[in-house]
């Protein structure tokens, strides 16, 4: 059988806490960082990108800062500082950063046509990056969910979360193939209420004598099913 990395990558990622999708994106988002900072500060071709883009969108840039290396940070940003200088040096010399003549200044802001050419030309990498792994992992699982080993590796799990959940049901084609998605992802949802439900009553003052196991953390476990893994969804939903 001839698979994808990504299927390997499902493979070993299932076993570890939290959904396995934005687990492979926190990594891949990590690696493609550290990439750009340690690789390609200098890289023309990056530095294009970079430009083009006014840098990455909000979470990764906070997420390039924590990683560290000043330089690199500071070698990649001078670059989009001088790219949106140079985009208001021109508009206002040559008189286009102010739109509109006669009555029609009144309609409008005054400046809005150099606001329009400071808007990034193209999309965040680490964005772009995310979303085509994130459309390979969702395609991965809907379409080898019947072999043995993904089917056990993804049933042992802590499941999807919702958001993948609903991509996955999106985009798989195969009845099958979905009927059994669906099937495992239930039954770990329940096992999950079940925890739910013990957490709930053992907060109870009479039953406050009972040692309390795994499910302490459903709690938490239960946000990140619902909600996805931190950091994974934010750039998008700005």
């Amino acid at each position: 059988m001839s698979v994808s990395f990504g299927y390997y990558d499902l493979i070993e990622t299932f076993p570890k806490s939290g959904c396995a999708v934005c687990n492979l994106l926190i990594r891949n988002v990590s690696r493609l960082l550290e990439s750009i900072l340690y690789e390609y500060v200098v890289d023309r071709g990056t530095q294009a990108t970079f430009r083009a883009s006014r840098g990455l969108c909000s979470e990764h840039s906070w997420q390039m800062v924590v990683m560290g290396n000043a330089l690199g940070i500071a070698t990649l940003h001078e670059v989009v500082l001088d790219e949106v200088m140079t985009i208001i040096q021109r508009e206002t010399a040559n008189g286009t950063a102010q739109k509109g003549r006669g009555w029609l200044r009144f309609a409008e802001a005054p400046y809005s046509a150099l606001a329009a050419s400071l808007e990034p030309a193209k999309p965040c990498l680490v964005c772009t990056m995310m979303n085509t792994r994130e459309a390979e992992y969702v395609s991965v699982l809907g379409e080898h969910v019947h072999d043995e080993r993904m089917r056990a590796s993804f049933r042992g799990s802590e499941g999807l979360c919702l958001e993948h959940f609903r991509q996955i049901l999106r985009h798989t084609r195969d009845a099958d193939n979905a009927r059994t998605i669906v099937a495992i992802q239930l039954d770990i949802w329940e096992r999950l209420q079940h925890e739910l439900n013990e957490f709930m009553r053992k907060q109870n003052a009479e039953y406050a004598d009972e040692k309390i196991g795994a499910e302490a953390t459903s709690w938490q476990r239960v946000v990140a099913r619902l909600a996805g893994e931190k950091s994974v969804f934010t750039a998008r939903r700005g």
